[in-house]
């Protein structure tokens, strides 16, 4: 796979950097099908549904950008287009071609205030009925992580007994945990040592013995289970997009200059800058129709 799609645009031209953005997110696609479907999908069997899935994927876990999502979504059309017409994969119908772009319909609102998320944390980490591994993922996801976050290895953990600070190397940033985060870290992270896996947080992929990097799935279900516990019926569940809201609008309302917001998030000034004023004037405008 790609059935030629990447030898074809090399031939028609296109620049290396081009051909590897596209490499980038056809693999991404497929990966995310494979994770998704225990017994894969050939490209003749995706369906529209699919493609829908795997975009919403991207902007409400990944938190990728509306502009981004719609790009991905032109080179998924590109790729099944050249399916279609080369006849090299059998598709009865292009999955893509009648999906639209992307639109911004709302903006994002913060549904619960980091205060609060940070009580339910606390209750949380006392919950003798809750696995030291589902204590540490909700840890974590107050520091802010994103889900591809959760992916880092073992060697990325620094232990300073000493100081009795654990500092987590991250892509863009360094999380620090301290006191009392520590020993719920330890207890966990102590346990994975022998697991047989480089990640500290692991999901067993379908079908397969060998385990990946932690999936969306897995992180989702940890969440619903701590929103069922401890959210008032009929609020939204948690997911780490709406924590990651609730830091962010937390740390504007404290006045906290947008360059330490952004190296909190791990994320650029100019997004987080974009990132926030979504997020105030969503959640003012949100605040007024209450």
């Amino acid at each position: 796979m790609p059935y030629g799609f990447i030898k074809h645009i090399e031939n028609k031209g296109y620049s290396e950097e081009t051909v590897n953005s596209y490499e980038k997110v056809i693999n991404q696609f497929f990966a995310f099908i494979k994770d998704k479907y225990p017994d894969n999908k050939e490209p003749f069997q995706i369906t529209s549904s699919d493609i829908i899935k795997y975009l919403e994927y991207q902007r409400d876990i990944r938190e990728k950008s509306i502009s981004t999502i719609n790009k991905e979504l032109a080179i998924l059309k590109t790729m099944f287009n050249y399916f279609w017409e080369t006849d090299k994969v059998p598709l009865s119908v292009d999955p893509a071609v009648k999906i639209k772009r992307f639109v911004v319909k709302e903006k994002p609102t913060v549904h619960i205030q980091f205060h609060e998320i940070l009580k339910v944390l606390d209750l949380v980490l006392l919950n003798d009925e809750y696995s030291p591994l589902r204590k540490v993922l909700f840890l974590l996801a107050t520091k802010g992580l994103k889900m591809a976050e959760f992916g880092f290895t073992k060697d990325k953990v620094k232990d300073n007994a000493n100081k009795d600070i654990v500092e987590i190397q991250l892509k863009n940033r360094t999380i620090t945990l301290q006191g009392s985060e520590v020993a719920y870290f330890h207890e966990y992270f102590y346990s994975t040592f022998f697991n047989g896996s480089e990640y500290v947080f692991t999901t067993k992929h379908h079908g397969e013995n060998v385990t990946g990097p932690i999936q969306v799935m897995s992180m989702q279900s940890h969440l619903r289970a701590i929103s069922r516990d401890y959210l008032p019926e009929g609020s939204p569940a948690l997911t780490l997009t709406i924590i990651r809201r609730a830091i962010a609008f937390d740390l504007y309302s404290k006045k906290v200059p947008i360059q330490l917001i952004a190296a909190e998030l791990g994320i650029e000034e100019n997004t987080a800058s974009y990132y926030l004023k979504q997020i105030v004037e969503g959640t003012y405008t949100q605040k007024e129709l209450e």
